[in-house]
């Protein structure tokens, strides 16, 4: 709720009690959403559940709550909501310590949910979700009792009931609440009642900032089935009230295309002063192109800036390398990115285990395992699976507003056993072999020091292989990689996350012929992903990383249909004890602070001038002016300081009469600085993280030389 929506309540009267539903007139008819797939059927209680977060544990909690539930629904047996006490769409309201956003779906994904927010200080400070129970589904056909789960801020589950009754005057709508339990700032165990007034035949309400590239083509629309279709009317098909926010800036061009940290570094100017904490708004860029071939759009998701709310999709790549309908391939990614910064997973990652969706998540190379490009199309609607709509429109404000929770951190497509049934099976290649490997200097990392890990794929098969490198990169989908604490309180393995999600189309320029015994590799910088410090605490650690490739093998390949797996070794590694007091409140103070992880997980950032700052009095500390460098946290620094300094941005500065300002890459900075890092420090990496950073210091140096 926008805190220039609100709309003025009647003081709370005297509640009446949770009574049926009498003498209300017609409404109008509900607002259909086009393009959207219905929800049929009943809904299992554990997909619902999933959606609020609940860990399996309380999975039979919750159970016996819904008991609970029905218990109290018998003793409050009149309370029902009639099938015309309300219209489909988005309503505000409260009373006067209260204020509400309901959301009525009958249509779409039958279920009733809303947002509390307090007015104590003067302002909306949100305090809690709700939405009708598990197993209760809301029809428009059938009058339906109305348990609900409430959940706070501080992740507070409790069940509850609820009551809309229709006024006979007017559009508002009065809602009774009760809370079987204790949620910060909301009554307990007794009746509160809000009225609110419908706004829009939509659920939610976000705003779009367009900033787009000098010399790129505008957002097009495409003719489906006789109607103009565009990333905004298909996000408002999905129940979002789309607005535009900011003013759009044209942004200056850049031949030769976009890298992640200046793409970063970019996204945080425009955001300065707007998304500072959880907004209805996702700031899109409209950009040419990448400097990764076949990069077609990006989110970005880091707890220190930005979660969530940056995206960016490469208009002229695709349009350079795409055979389909272009105009339509633009808009499945615009929608693709917004999807990923509203929580949304690829539907293809065999955590998700649905590639056969021909959802807006899905790649069209990787439906149902690959090689159905023809086919995915062939089906494509335009429309989101029926979890991912519910989850768009119901599901706690914190899981789905931008600047939320973390991505990937809700398993809304959760099936009913509390797994998952791969719609493409798993067939492990052993053509392939994968090795993940520590640090020359060892499988120990100091406290606070970034974990970079050496990844290796040799070919195995007898013949010459074409492989991409992008098979080694966790931001691109291909890898997973599994991080387990061992010893007590260690749990299951996590996902990590990175904290940029690249989606991008096959290239096969982007292919090396790998012969027989040979190998690709790459490195693996797992310091800091959505979710923080993959390695918080002292302790020791396994980690496993998988390969998962697509199928293109055509009909007649024996593995048609089959997402081929590569496990890697098992790696285990140890995070020290800090060695002393000093380091402790170092690693609290500075090392462990989220912008000071984004900054080692963006290789170095112009943006994060505080990081940087803080991490150069770090390197200061630890270096004691001596020459050599032998601390693997200085070595780190050092190491993204030289690859930041050799980088080319273009920042944004609104107050200045000259917005936009260029700054050339520095490769004589670059190469003096990688410089710095001899054996004994470059020890303090896997063998391939310090051979790129030899080579990228030779680049410079050879750079520095040429622009005399």
């Amino acid at each position: 709720m926008d805190e220039n929506e609100t709309r003025p309540v009647r003081p709370n009267r005297p509640v009446r009690g949770l009574r049926g539903v009498r003498g209300v007139r017609k409404v109008r008819p509900v607002r259909g959403n086009r393009g959207v797939r219905p929800n049929r059927g009943n809904l299992s209680i554990e997909p619902q559940e999933a959606m609020f977060d609940l860990p399996a544990r309380e999975i039979d909690d919750l159970r016996r709550a819904r008991d609970i539930l029905d218990d109290l629904i018998s003793d409050h047996d009149s309370l029902e909501m009639d099938a015309e006490s309300a219209a489909d769409g988005r309503y505000l309201g409260g009373n006067h310590a209260l204020a509400l956003e309901l959301r009525v779906d009958f249509d779409g994904s039958g279920v009733v949910s809303g947002d509390l927010f307090g007015l104590a200080t003067g302002r909306h400070d949100y305090l809690a979700s709700f939405r009708t129970a598990p197993g209760k589904q809301v029809s428009p056909d059938t009058a339906q009792p109305l348990p609900i789960i409430f959940e706070g801020t501080g992740g507070e589950v409790q069940t509850g009931l609820g009551l809309i009754e229709r006024s006979a005057v007017s559009e508002a709508v009065t809602l009774t609440l009760l809370v079987e339990g204790a949620i910060p700032g909301l009554p307990a165990n007794r009746e509160f009642e809000l009225t609110a007034e419908w706004q829009s035949g939509q659920i939610r309400r976000i705003g779009i900032e367009l900033e787009q590239e000098v010399g790129t083509e505008d957002p097009p629309s495409f003719d489906f089935n006789g109607r103009q279709v565009t990333y905004r009317t298909v996000l408002a098909d999905a129940g979002f009230e789309i607005h535009d926010v900011g003013q759009s800036s044209h942004i200056p061009a850049e031949p030769g295309g976009w890298g992640t940290a200046q793409l970063h570094a970019l996204m945080t100017d425009f955001a300065a002063g707007t998304l500072s904490e959880p907004a209805w708004r996702q700031q899109l860029l409209w950009l040419g192109k990448s400097t990764r071939s076949g990069l077609f759009g990006v989110m970005f998701d880091s707890t220190a800036h930005l979660p969530r709310q940056g995206t960016a999709v490469f208009d002229g790549e695709i349009r350079a390398t795409q055979h389909t309908p272009v105009e339509r391939k633009i808009i499945q990614t615009t929608v693709h990115e917004i999807g990923h910064g509203l929580n949304l997973a690829h539907r293809f990652e065999r955590e998700v285990g649905r590639a056969d969706s021909t959802s807006f998540m899905n790649y069209d190379w990787r439906y149902k395992g690959g090689n159905r490009r023809a086919e995915f199309w062939s089906k494509f609607d335009f429309s989101f699976d029926p979890d991912e709509l519910e989850f768009l429109r119901h599901a706690p404000r914190n899981q789905v507003i931008p600047g939320g929770a973390a991505f990937h951190s809700v398993n809304y497509w959760a099936d009913g056993n509390g797994g998952y049934s791969p719609y493409v099976p798993e067939q492990q290649l052993d053509i392939l072999n994968l090795q993940i490997e520590a640090p020359t200097a060892g499988s120990v990392f100091a406290f606070g020091q970034p974990v970079l890990l050496g990844a290796e794929l040799t070919n195995l098969s007898g013949d010459a292989l074409n492989l991409d490198r992008r098979f080694l990169d966790p931001k691109t989908g291909f890898l997973e990689v599994l991080v387990r604490r061992l010893g007590s309180g260690g749990g299951g393995a996590s996902h990590f996350h990175p904290i940029v999600e690249r989606c991008f189309d096959i290239d096969p320029r982007a292919a090396e012929v790998v012969p027989h015994g040979e190998s690709i590799s790459d490195n693996l910088n797992i310091t800091f992903g959505s979710s923080g410090f993959t390695f918080p605490e002292p302790g020791r650690y396994e980690i496993q990383a998988v390969v998962v490739l697509f199928d293109n093998g055509g009909d007649n390949n024996p593995f048609n249909d089959r997402d081929l797996i590569v496990p890697s070794n098992k790696l285990v590694i140890h995070i020290a004890h800090p060695q002393d007091r000093t380091e402790e409140e170092e690693v609290a103070s500075t090392l462990h602070r989220a912008d000071v992880g984004t900054w080692f997980a963006l290789g170095g950032s112009s943006a994060l001038q505080d990081a940087e700052r803080d991490l150069m009095a770090v390197l200061d500390r630890r270096l004691y002016g001596a020459d050599e460098v032998n601390d693997p946290i200085a070595a780190n620094i050092l190491r993204c300081q030289g690859i930041n300094a050799g980088r080319r941005y273009k920042r944004f500065h609104p107050d200045r009469e000259r917005k936009f300002v260029s700054r050339n890459g520095r490769p004589e900075e670059a190469a003096t600085t990688l410089e710095r890092l001899g054996k004994t420090a470059l020890d303090c990496f896997d063998r391939h993280t310090a051979a790129a950073t030899r080579s990228l210091c030779a680049k410079h140096r050879e750079r520095a030389k040429t622009s005399h």
